[in-house]
């Protein structure tokens, strides 16, 4: 499994996260507000919060405490009640991150049970709803400090910060109305621009070294864009190279489960049981990728893994047709004969 892309943002695009990693109102530990003013999509997302699917509903609940628009409270307090768990979820964070102390509850048991993510996302909550209502701080505290042993180090990180670290009351973002937009922008342009700002985000943490905050980014533009298979390859990546590969394999699963047509998805999961040396694991995703689409790389190592599987007629097939597709391919050329070669020796 490679690193995660490059991205191609210029000069001006990093200045500007900068300037949001500084901003005043924020510490260090905390989520850069990428997201934070950004109102064009109010109605829109005000729309589905009300009457969209349940997967819609908990995106415009975290987009909505994310930008920090308060009117939006009411609509938030009505979806806590509602079966769908995640859309609770989603609801009481955003909640607190608006400053209603509604969120409290959901808040605390999101931190006793949870992904990592989240709970990074409910810590910071409890912290902005420190500020809002001073009163309840010491009651804030203790459920801080309570669900503090244990916790991944991203979630200790925040629980810490949102300890020990001032409250700073950021600029208000409802003083105005929201802004207008020529023709409004669909379901899924809204998705996938909030993912992109998030990905962004990740990419100025990776950028800074730390990989658990690049994570949380992504894990949450997922929330919002399940499709796009790069993000969990990108996460997959990060956990493996922080040893825990338990965990990379386990996101390569999320990311089949949600594009299970896709053969990017197979692929990077065969790709990362064949670099960990698991070849009977890696051949059936492998197998599906190529099946789904023929792309030279992912033929070719299904090439390999069929090769240190024993399964030679199998692998020269693969090779055979690489070569019939690439015939000037030097590499391919050379493994065609190699894996021949080894089938007539071995036949001997």
């Amino acid at each position: 499994m490679g690193p995660p892309p490059a991205t191609q943002e210029g000069p001006e695009h990093v200045s500007e996260l900068d300037q949001l990693a500084a901003a005043p109102y924020r510490p260090s530990w905390a989520p850069i507000p990428v997201l934070r003013g950004q109102t064009v999509v109010i109605d829109q997302l005000g729309e589905l919060l009300d009457g969209g699917t349940p997967a819609e509903q908990a995106r415009s609940a975290f987009l909505m405490g994310q930008i920090g628009w308060p009117k939006s409270v009411p609509s938030l307090a009505k979806r806590l009640a509602v079966d769908e768990r995640q859309v609770r979820v989603q609801a009481g964070i955003a909640l607190a991150c608006l400053g209603d102390r509604r969120g409290l509850h959901t808040c605390a048991a999101v931190l006793s049970s949870g992904s990592a993510w989240i709970k990074y996302y409910a810590a910071y909550g409890l912290w902005c709803l420190k500020g809002a209502l001073p009163a309840e701080a010491q009651r804030i505290d203790r459920v801080l400090t309570a669900n503090r042993l244990r916790q991944p180090p991203i979630v200790k990180l925040a629980i810490d910060g949102a300890l020990q670290s001032p409250f700073v009351t950021p600029p208000a973002v409802d003083e105005l109305e929201p802004e207008s937009s020529a023709g409004s922008p669909v379901p899924q342009q809204i998705w996938e621009q909030a993912a992109d700002a998030l990905v962004r985000e990740s990419d100025w943490w990776f950028h800074k070294g730390d990989y658990d905050q690049a994570i949380r980014c992504s894990q949450a533009s997922i929330l919002l864009d399940p499709a796009y298979v790069e993000t969990y390859t990108v996460i997959a990546w990060l956990q493996w190279s922080l040893g825990r590969n338990t965990e990379a394999i386990g996101t390569l699963h999320r990311a089949i489960a949600a594009n299970p047509q896709d053969p990017d998805a197979y692929f990077a999961l065969g790709y990362q049981y064949f670099n960990t040396r698991e070849y009977s694991k890696a051949e059936g995703y492998l197998d599906k990728s190529v099946s789904l689409a023929a792309d030279h790389l992912a033929v070719r190592t299904y090439a390999h893994c069929l090769e240190r599987l024993g399964k030679l007629d199998q692998c020269l097939k693969q090779w055979a047709s690489l070569l019939r597709d690439r015939p000037t391919d030097g590499a391919v050329r050379l493994n065609y004969e190699r894996v021949q070669k080894l089938i007539e020796t071995k036949g001997k």
